[in-house]
């Protein structure tokens, strides 16, 4: 999976010289947390939601609303801005560049291709191909199952086994499960009968955990 297929396309970006607040009442109007700024063309930063909700004085200052209000709308986004950006290129796994995001700590990464920005990976994006991943995008079956760990040949024996009865796999995961020495696999499967595909599985000797509706 590369971000170019799943990066999110029309970006909204910014210039460093745009006012704090203007920027902060269209990501609020847009329902978007980052947004990338951007330079004659060319990446120079990126702002998150929290970022500028932070750069508002504290509660407890002593300045009255107007005077917040005032020194807010003189702030420009290259006064917040955080200059060190994480990307990636339109090429990058995505699993790659969901590790990034989650050992850095960083809520988006804008997509780059010769220092312009042509997408953005949010964690909404994330989620969202999570949601493919698994099987969640759209109605069907899902049925879970154990098997002997270690023994990767018998996802063979369960394709073949949903396969010959006509039903279509829409996802497959394969991961160690919480019993030791197990491995449990979760497929995601048509809207119809699952009943031949079930016994097929106890028959060949899989463990056949559940199985129920994802709407």
């Amino acid at each position: 999976m590369l971000a170019r297929d799943y990066m999110t396309r029309s970006v909204v970006t910014v210039h460093p010289d745009d006012f704090l607040i203007d920027v902060r009442k269209t990501m609020q109007e847009q329902g978007i947390r980052h947004i990338p700024v951007v330079d004659q063309g060319m990446l120079v930063g990126i702002v998150s939601l929290n970022t500028i909700r932070d750069a508002a004085p504290s509660k407890a200052t002593d300045l009255s609303i107007h005077e917040v209000h005032y020194l807010l709308s003189k702030m420009k986004i290259r006064d917040v801005m955080k200059k060190k950006v994480v990307t990636c290129a339109p090429e990058d796994h995505v699993e790659d560049v969901a590790k990034v995001m989650e050992t850095r700590g960083i809520g988006a990464v804008p997509v780059v291709d010769k220092g312009k920005v042509v997408g953005i990976l949010t964690n909404r994006d994330m989620f969202r191909i999570l949601m493919k991943i698994l099987g969640m995008d759209s109605p069907g079956k899902r049925i879970t199952l154990e098997m002997e760990r270690g023994r990767g040949e018998l996802l063979v024996d369960i394709v073949r086994a949903v396969k010959e009865r006509g039903k279509f796999i829409k996802s497959m995961l394969s991961m160690e499960s919480p019993h030791a020495g197990r491995q449990t696999v979760i497929l995601h499967l048509d809207q119809s009968e699952m009943s031949g595909v079930v016994d097929a599985l106890k028959g060949l000797g899989f463990d056949v955990q559940s199985v129920d509706e994802v709407e």
